[in-house]
């Protein structure tokens, strides 16, 4: 009798280690269908005298993320660069020469005709510069680095309520999502506009919040504020000591994006 529930016991074992492998190969799978389509061809619409240079895209082109979803890009499509901030132009090279060149053409359409929301056209961002090869420090700086980046010239996407984003992701990767931090970040809703206070902020947070990653945060809030090579290269500087994991970083850009809110962020429900 014994032999037999041991027998028994061993082949549940196989068949759950077959089905587990099954499920890891099938999930391998599918992350390994992230990846571009068409010919990312060009043709230049002036002189490149300076940054502000536009190409015209050539053919019809698109990446498709790991979830199946199509980002696709027409063919006459005008890209500038404009989607991916000034400091990451000098720091890691021009979008249209960089080893992120694809993934900025389709993070500059989408953040241009806002049908997806700001967070979901960065996200995707992160996963084509994953799938054209993208280590993970450079890839992790430069979603941060336009995902903080304030739009002066309007928004990147569609609006979202980014407090509310902010509860329903990456679960309390890194912190504490209390209902002392979520007082705080609705009180700043009432605070006198003006200048901001970006080291008591970052330190006030950091606190309420039980962050982990304090240099990342801190940087985080500081490139925000002002988006300067200086502080690209502080925040590079601080993912690299800290190194967070990808839901911890998320959780860090949402954050800091409630903190310091600007046109594509809502905060009150609507």
């Amino acid at each position: 009798m014994q032999h037999r529930a041991a027998r028994k016991g061993k082949r549940k074992a196989a068949r759950f280690a077959a089905m587990l492998a099954v499920l890891t190969f099938s999930g391998a799978a599918i992350a390994a269908e992230a990846a571009f389509h068409g010919s990312f061809a060009f043709r230049w619409t002036r002189e490149p005298d300076d940054r502000h240079r536009e190409m015209v895209l050539l053919s019809d082109v698109s990446f498709v993320d790991p979830a199946g979803r199509v980002w696709q890009v027409p063919a006459g499509t005008r890209i500038d660069g404009a989607s991916i901030p000034p400091s990451l132009w000098s720091f890691s090279g021009s979008p249209f020469v960089g080893n992120y060149r694809r993934a900025s053409v389709v993070h500059d359409h989408f953040c241009a005709i806002k049908t997806a929301p700001t967070s979901e056209v960065h996200g995707m961002f992160r996963d084509a510069m994953a799938a054209d090869g993208v280590g993970q420090p450079e890839r992790q700086l430069k979603y941060a680095a336009v995902s903080l980046y304030s739009w002066l010239g309007g928004q990147c996407g569609k609006k979202e309520n980014v407090v509310r984003i902010f509860y329903s992701t990456g679960g309390e990767a890194g912190l504490a999502k209390t209902e002392e931090l979520n007082a705080l970040l609705l009180s700043l809703q009432f605070m006198s506009s003006g200048r901001p206070d970006i080291p008591g902020l970052a330190a006030r947070f950091t606190e309420v919040a039980r962050i982990e990653h304090r240099r990342t945060f801190a940087a985080m809030l500081a490139y925000r504020d002002t988006p300067s090579e200086d502080n690209l290269d502080r925040l590079a500087t601080a993912i690299r000591a800290e190194s967070p994991s990808e839901s911890e970083l998320e959780n860090l850009i949402l954050l800091s994006r409630a903190v310091l809110p600007d046109e594509n962020s809502i905060l009150l429900e609507q």
